[in-house]
């Protein structure tokens, strides 16, 4: 019996839906419904009562919530024990991020680093001003560590951490000519009407350079600050986004091809400033962080 499924069961039963205690956690709902019925399973009793618009305690699993609770309050406890027996980070620390990225789960990182260093003061900003924005804040001390979409020629004044590389991606309608093709170019997007980041994104100053160098002057006529938007903004517009690739939960009227020929890809840093030793805080979270990425070919 793991702290993990006992963690999970006590999000469900206080909240009595496996989608908010899937929110609450910072996990994916499959994860926290595959967590519950394994304890289920070896504990050999159904915890829930399940029907496709409730959840409910079954007598089972109201007898045995207070004792996961206590179990879970000792395990948490235990934690704070032990890094109180050691010495404690202070200070403060300042981390800029973009809207959605889901190679970093910044959020439970920030709790994992939280429980390891509770006096150090983390204050997070989303920027709607892209990698662009947050390097600049970290260049002027704004900030004390960026998580940024930059190439080696951006980064000036920077020192990168690499979290993961991501291959971009071209949408279109699934009625347009291209959507019958494997892959789809540059060249062959010369002439569409694009959803793209803002001006200052690292994936549109990417794009934007690509498409400089092949001397084609594209149109871009909506500018998102979300990635997650690009897919409605397609189909409402019938044109096309080059964008790295994610998880869309709504691919209905729109189809996803390979960039291909272009050499493309879109690096995720850390970004702290050149020139100085990282802060002990900053350091301690760049430590933490490999717990807390992954490196799929997903933005």
């Amino acid at each position: 019996m793991e702290i993990r499924q006992l963690r999970y069961f006590v999000a469900v039963a206080e909240e009595l839906s496996f989608t908010r205690a899937a929110s609450r956690l910072f996990a994916a709902q499959s994860t926290v419904s595959a967590a519950v019925r394994a304890l289920e399973e070896e504990l050999q009793v159904s915890l829930f009562d399940r029907s496709t618009r409730t959840v409910a305690l079954s007598p089972a699993g109201a007898v045995f919530l207070p004792e996961a609770k206590t179990v879970v309050a000792a395990a948490e406890r235990a934690g704070e024990v032990v890094g109180e027996a050691a010495q404690r980070l202070r200070g403060s620390l300042r981390i800029g991020t973009m809207t959605r990225i889901t190679a970093l789960d910044l959020p439970r990182l920030v709790g994992a680093f939280r429980q390891r260093h509770p006096l150090v003061d983390i204050r997070i900003q989303v920027s709607g001003t892209g990698s662009g924005g947050i390097a600049e804040d970290v260049r002027r001390g704004r900030l004390d560590v960026g998580v940024v979409a930059l190439g080696p020629g951006e980064a000036h004044d920077l020192d990168l951490r690499h979290i993961a590389t991501v291959p971009y991606t071209v949408i279109v309608p699934s009625g347009h000519p291209l959507a019958r093709q494997e892959s789809i170019t540059l060249r062959d997007l010369a002439h569409e009407n694009f959803v793209d980041g803002a001006v200052g994104f690292g994936s549109r100053t990417a794009i934007d350079r690509a498409f400089g160098e092949l001397g084609i002057n594209r149109r871009v006529s909506v500018e998102i600050t979300d990635i997650a938007t690009a897919v409605s903004y397609v189909r409402a517009i019938d044109g096309a986004a080059v964008i790295p690739r994610f998880e869309a939960t709504d691919m209905t009227g729109v189809t996803v091809r390979p960039l291909s020929g272009s050499g493309l890809a879109l690096t995720l840093s850390f970004a702290v400033r050149a020139g100085r030793a990282p802060s002990p805080a900053v350091s301690a979270l760049l430590d933490l962080s490999s717990n807390y990425t992954r490196d799929d070919g997903t933005f």
